[in-house]
Parts: structure tokens; C-alpha cells; sequence
């Protein structure tokens, strides 16, 4: 992994000055769900999100922890306070090692970083609702995402991904990207059972996330403008609240929230933040590359002007299956695409500093291959049959 990382942090480097060569500001921030087990002695307590949140103030770390969703699952959110894509990895790789203790500082037994808790919960919602709860009881396999949220800025530091068709495009390549690319953000056996949570587990009304690539507001790759993926407004801000903390008075500006979240992405500890964010930044550099060559293909759109999303199942395996013979592996393997956009950046740093291309290493080759050799060195010993279902009983897998 920490060869990965290594090659990763330059390839980013790399990504990063060429985006700015375009006279555009990237911008990435992380959102990390896992779960805990508490302690006996916590019982029926809840975290003390406030303590651990100034513990990771003392360690510099630009995030902070609420709890989420679901019984015992938290989030760990990244602050906007200006930090570059490779201080936002840092700090989540930094963040996946410390959060496990620091939990258990604070009351938990158990910290999971991982895409499924089977049995995590009890509990069925209403048919239709979010939100309220029968007194039917059943185990609830959690779900853990990690998004990624891109935004790109001007030199004025206005956001681009509020107005124009760069968001659009920028998504659009995503999409395209994501399918040969997925073992990058679905790293480990397990994230792809977490897409079949809806189709196998039975939990379509509790997950509001499509299981496959997805486009416009409210799909696995969404771009938020005005809507967030529940129809809900975006960017609105309390100015007023009473003593009792309800909201009297709001400010609504959309715009400066305006971003792109890749929602597919797997908790896990084999997720790599360095990698994540290099086939990121790659995306906004292969569409602005395009876009100053006038290559740019067209989007296709509806008869009322609506964008046409590709839509697609995503593999059903990292290392191949019954019905996916491969794997997600296999794509990565076959495809150049990321190795060929971080040589484009790369190219334009070598000719910067007065070097020949023979004289450089071939980092996105080698941050290739680094990936592969990683993988292959976790397959399992027998990876012909189906991928491996999990117990539907056991509670907090570790």
C-alpha cells in the first residue's frame, strides 16, 4: 500500500500543476462512513462527537466526526478551509489510521472501516419512508461510502461547477471512467457485495443510492447545483436560531456548495485517498485537455434539453465471478486510460525542467502496476467461483 501511496502523492503532484496550468483551482474533500461497537460501559450512550472533535483539531486533521444514519455509524466529514487535493488525502489517509484508537478513547469497543456491518442494526422502515420505523424488527446490513467531491475553481475563486457545461462534461467523463476504473474506489471483495444490498439483501427502501453508475442530481455520480439527491436545497445556511436551536431564519447560496460526488466509492482500509484523488483530478484534466484541442465530443441530450447519462451495472466481483469472469481487476489491467492522462501531465513537467522523456520515470506505469501487484498479492486462493456471500447473522463482523 505504501507504494502505492508513494506514487500516487507524485502522479497527484503532477495532476494538480497541470490543472492549474489551465488557470483552475481543483478542489477535493472526503466523506468517510464506518461504524463502532460500544462498550459495555457506554451502553445505550452515544459518542462524544464533540471530544473526539477537538481531539482531531489537536492532530491538525481538517474534518470533523457526526454521527449518521444508522445505529453505531458515524461519518467523518471534511472542512472547507482551503486545503489542497494532496493535504485533503493526507489527511484522510491520517484520519483511517488514528480514528479506530481514538474511538475507543471515547467509550467504543470495536471501530469498523469497512463496506458492509452485517447485522450493524434492527429495524424496517415504512413502506415509502426514510424515516419512520415499523415495529417489524429485522438485521440491517449498514452500508459504508466513501465520497469524493470535486469542485473547480477560477482565478477569481468563483466555482465552476455552477453554471456552464465543464461540470457536465466533467461528470460525463467520470462516468465513462469509472466502470474500468472501479477497483481504484471498490477495492476489496466485500465493497462489491455492498452494491447488492438492494437487490439481494432487501434493503431498496431503506438506500437511497442506485447500485450502478449513475448521472444528474441524484445518481452514484451526481453533480449538485440547486438539488441535492433527496430534492432537498443546497447550500442553505441558518443566520437565525432560537434559544432552543430551531431555525428561524435561513441564507440559501447554492452556488459556492456546487460540486460533483462520486458516491461509489467502498469504505475500507484497503481505500487508498492519494489514488482517489489522482483518477479525480485525472477526469478534470483528460476534459480540459479535450476541450483546449477542440475534441471534446458533444453530450447527448433529450428533446427538453435534459443530459443523457450513460447508465451501467458496475462488476460483481474485484477478482471475477461466475458471471463476471475477470473481475473488476481484469478492466483495470486492460485499460491505459489513467496511466496515459498522468504521462499528459507528466510530459509538460519534464519538458519544464529541460529533460528528455528517457530520462524520467514513467510514474503513472508504475503507479499502474503497483496497483495491480497490490491486488494480486490479497487474491484468494480460489477466485473462480462466485464472489463470497456473508452471514445475514453475524452482528459487527470485525
Amino acid at each position: 500500500m505504501e507504494r502505492i501511496s508513494r506514487l500516487a502523492r507524485k502522479a497527484l503532484t503532477l495532476l494538480d500543476t497541470k490543472v492549474r496550468s489551465y488557470g483552475f483551482t481543483p478542489v477535493v474533500h472526503f466523506e468517510l462512513e464506518g461504524g463502532f461497537k460500544p462498550s459495555a460501559k457506554m451502553g445505550n450512550k452515544q459518542l462524544n462527537f464533540c471530544a473526539i472533535n477537538q481531539a482531531m483539531a489537536k492532530l491538525n486533521l481538517q474534518a470533523e466526526l457526526k454521527p449518521e444514519y444508522w445505529q453505531n455509524q458515524w461519518e467523518y466529514v471534511s472542512l472547507f478551509e482551503g486545503q489542497s487535493p494532496l493535504t485533503e488525502a493526507n489527511n484522510l489517509e491520517k484520519a483511517m489510521q488514528i480514528l479506530p484508537s481514538l474511538l475507543k478513547q471515547f467509550g467504543a469497543q470495536d471501530v469498523y472501516i469497512r463496506p458492509v456491518i452485517w447485522a450493524g442494526d434492527k429495524g424496517s422502515l415504512a413502506t415509502g419512508s426514510k424515516a419512520i420505523f415499523t415495529d417489524k424488527s429485522r438485521d440491517i446490513h449498514i452500508p459504508n461510502a466513501v465520497q469524493l467531491n470535486l469542485s473547480l475553481l477560477d482565478s477569481n475563486g468563483d466555482n465552476l461547477m455552477a453554471d456552464g457545461p465543464l461540470a457536465e462534461q466533467i461528470q460525463h467523463r467520470m462516468l465513462q471512467t469509472s466502470y474500468d476504473c472501479c477497483c481504484i474506489f471498490l477495492p476489496e471483495e466485500e465493497a462489491y457485495e455492498r452494491l447488492k444490498l438492494k437487490t439481494v439483501y432487501g434493503l431498496t427502501d431503506e438506500l437511497s443510492s442506485p447500485d450502478n453508475l449513475s448521472g444528474g442530481h441524484q445518481g452514484s455520480i451526481a453533480l449538485y447545483r440547486q438539488w441535492g439527491k433527496h430534492n432537498q436545497p443546497m447550500g442553505v445556511e441558518p443566520l437565525l436560531v432560537d434559544a432552543q436551536q430551531n431555525t428561524l431564519t435561513t441564507h440559501q447560496d447554492w452556488r459556492k456548495t456546487a460540486r460533483i460526488e462520486h458516491r461509489i466509492g467502498a469504505a475500507s482500509r484497503y481505500f487508498n485517498p492519494h489514488l482517489n484523488v489522482v483518477y479525480a483530478l485525472a477526469n478534470v484534466v483528460d476534459v480540459l485537455h479535450s476541450r483546449q484541442k477542440g475534441a471534446l465530443m458533444p453530450i447527448g441530450r433529450s428533446g427538453d434539453n435534459q443530459q443523457i447519462y450513460p447508465s451501467r451495472d458496475l462488476p460483481d466481483s474485484l477478482y471475477g465471478s461466475a458471471t463476471f469472469p475477470g473481475g473488476a481487476l481484469s478492466l483495470f489491467k486492460q485499460n491505459d486510460w489513467l496511466e496515459q492522462i498522468i504521462w499528459l501531465a507528466q510530459s509538460d513537467h519534464t519538458v519544464a525542467n529541460n529533460k528528455s522523456c528517457s530520462e524520467e520515470q514513467d510514474i503513472g506505469s508504475e503507479l499502474k502496476q503497483a496497483v495491480i501487484d497490490f491486488y494480486e498479492s490479497k487474491r484468494p486462493a480460489d477466485t473462480k467461483g462466485a464472489s463470497p456471500s456473508q452471514p445475514a447473522n453475524k452482528h459487527f463482523a470485525s
